[in-house]
This record gives structure tokens, sequence and C-alpha cells, in this order.
């Protein structure tokens, strides 16, 4: 993998002083783990307004990419994400990543045994990026190791620069 990039981050999912949800950790937590589409859509506004404030400059030819959750948990929260980015910065979202094989979540692992679960998912480029700067969407950052491999596909397949962005951090990872 390459080296760790900057990822810029909307946000935290813990407070730093105890262990108690911020308010976007709230809302990330009912969007991914009770499928609410109210949480969704907050989640939505405050990227977007980050984003079209000037909290994400982007190159003007940029394509947006969201990376698939795990088969087996479906969520629409980083597709949603990926085109409000989009949106706001006068991007095109395009589905140019796909997931193949089902995984156990990466918070609940040994950060030591993530790049091997990531690579087990299976991801895969199935667009043309040769060229095209990618903003690179994920929902939560526990340590940036699917970015980072998502990210090295993306410029394996020829994308001229990648720019990874998250809702939140996490400060397990």
């Amino acid at each position: 993998m390459t080296e760790p990039q900057n990822i810029d981050v909307l946000g935290t999912i813990w407070h730093t002083d105890r262990h108690e949800r911020t308010s976007l950790g709230c809302l990330i937590e009912a969007a991914k783990d009770r499928n609410d589409s109210t949480a969704c859509a907050r989640i939505v506004d405050e990227i977007h307004d980050w984003a079209a404030g000037g909290g994400l400059m982007v190159e003007p030819d940029a394509i947006v990419v969201g990376i698939p959750s795990s088969l087996d948990r479906p969520n629409r929260l980083v597709s949603a994400v990926a085109r409000a980015v989009a949106k706001a910065t006068g991007s095109a979202s395009v589905d140019a990543i796909v997931r193949r094989r089902v995984t156990i979540r990466l918070r609940d692992l040994d950060p030591t045994e993530r790049p091997a679960m990531v690579r087990a998912a299976d991801y895969e480029v199935v667009e043309d990026v040769g060229g095209r700067h990618v903003v690179l969407v994920d929902d939560v950052v526990l340590s940036g190791t699917t970015l980072d491999y998502v990210a090295d596909l993306l410029l394996a397949a020829g994308a001229a620069s990648v720019r990874p962005v998250a809702i939140a951090r996490s400060r397990r990872g």
C-alpha cells in the first residue's frame, strides 16, 4: 500500500474527553446500524454544506467515488454522501468501485488484521478512471486501511490523483 494520505474528515465519532458519541457520531450510528433515513439525510446535508462552504476543495474535473459497503450490510450512506460531495463541488459522482465479497467489520478486528480483510473484500475498479482526479469517499475512518487500499487500486487503474474523504474519524484506529 502507499503511504497513508491526509484524509479530509468532516468530524469525529467520539468526544475526545469522554466515551460518548458526538452528535455526528450519533447520526452515523443511526444511519449505518439502524438504517435511519432521517439521520442519513442530515449527514448528507452536513457534508454538502461543508464541501460547498469551502471545507473541501477539489480539482475542477474531479469525479467522486464512494467505497461500497459489505454486501451483507448494505447501506446507502456512502453513495448518498458521494452524490452530495459531487453536487457541492460541481463534480460527477461515478460508481467506479465494486465490492465482490462479504467481510466482517474492520472495527471488530485488531488493526494488524485489517489489511488482509480489506484485500479479502475483493474491491475492483469497474469504470475508466484514467487521467481523472478522484475524490474517494468512505463513511468512517478507523486507520485509513480501506481508503489507502482502494486509492492504490484507483491509481493502478490510471487515476491522476486520489483525495480521500470521510464523514468521520473514530478514535479506535
